[in-house]
């Protein structure tokens, strides 16, 4: 595995090397720091969508982009109602944790296959944004939206605040995931869940409390990009659950469960961040972008099909 997330840091130099050469611009430290915040919001979200792949049992999360929009709906309905930034920033969350107990609910209580439910509530949470703006951006903010509007748009020295978090959020998954009992327990069922089971691992809990992180860090995700944004619309995040999951494939967390690191993710993230900028940089038409992503998903699980059949010859 230590082999594989270097191979991922290795590709990810290249092509900075690669592209650099191409633009020399896109060394410039604005443009680094733009592609860094851009990348951001998918590392951070892509955190909580590799803890559930990770748990195995052919977890996946296909509702990330849709919680993403509902908690930054959410948040800044509250907003515009007056309601103070903890407040708002708490239930925002908790929105998303319902819609990922929601997942972890169906599919180790009612034993559905994860892309059911996962899609059905992607959805639901699509739908409940909806309804929750008719349709139409809110900009009406209240009188906390300076504050609210700094999270997303604000700097600590040169290193916007996404970047900050971003950093927070990959080091709390690594830690969690690498020294706690959580972490242990996560890679096991993920790698046997039966063995789990009979060694006294409750991998239902297990998988409930990985979906439930992941729809609350997509909500949290989705809370900071519509601060960003200075605006809450239902269509924020739509689409996202691609480049999410492509992170995390890419950076070498395997979707048979059980393998993988949020290292790994956080290279994924970049190399994709760094590719669409690139891609930006140098002409390249918008449509062919998730063709490139797409096909990049693609011969990551390839890669990560050849070296499992390698480790088992």
């Amino acid at each position: 595995m230590q082999s594989y997330e270097a191979a991922i840091y290795a590709a990810l130099l290249l092509v900075v090397v690669a592209v650099s050469i191409a633009t020399p611009r896109f060394l410039s430290p604005d443009n680094l720091f733009e592609v860094a915040r851009n990348f951001s919001f998918i590392a951070a979200a892509g955190v909580g969508e590799a803890i559930v792949i990770i748990g195995g049992g052919g977890g996946i999360d296909l509702s990330v982009g849709s919680v993403m929009g509902l908690g930054g709906v959410v948040a800044t309905k509250l907003l515009g109602m007056n309601l103070g930034l903890l407040p708002v920033l708490g239930l925002g969350v908790a929105a998303g944790w319902a819609c990922g107990a929601t997942n972890g609910l169906l599919v180790t209580k009612a034993k559905m296959t994860p892309l059911i439910p996962t899609l059905g509530v992607l959805s639901i949470a699509h739908g409940l944004a909806l309804v929750i703006t008719q349709g139409y951006p809110l900009s009406s903010l209240g009188p906390a939206s300076p504050a609210f509007i700094a999270l997303g748009a604000g700097y600590v020295g040169p290193v916007p605040n996404p970047v900050v978090y971003m950093a927070l959020v990959v080091l709390v998954g690594w830690a969690v995931l690498t020294h706690t009992p959580f972490g242990y327990d996560l890679y096991s069922v993920g790698g046997n869940d039966e063995a789990s089971h009979l060694s006294g691992i409750r991998v239902t809990r297990v998988r409930l409390a990985a979906y439930m992180i992941s729809g609350a860090l997509a909500a949290l995700t989705g809370i900071l990009l519509a601060a960003r944004l200075s605006v809450g619309d239902a269509t924020t995040g739509q689409g996202e659950e691609l480049n999410v999951i492509a992170a995390a494939v890419i950076g070498g967390v395997s979707l048979l469960g059980g393998q993988g690191s949020v290292l790994g993710l956080f290279a994924g993230a970049a190399l994709i961040g760094v590719l669409l900028n690139a891609m930006v940089l140098t002409g390249v038409p918008a449509f062919w972008q998730e063709v490139v992503i797409g096909s990049t998903i693609i011969v990551a699980v390839l890669l990560d099909r050849l070296r499992i059949r390698l480790a088992r010859d």
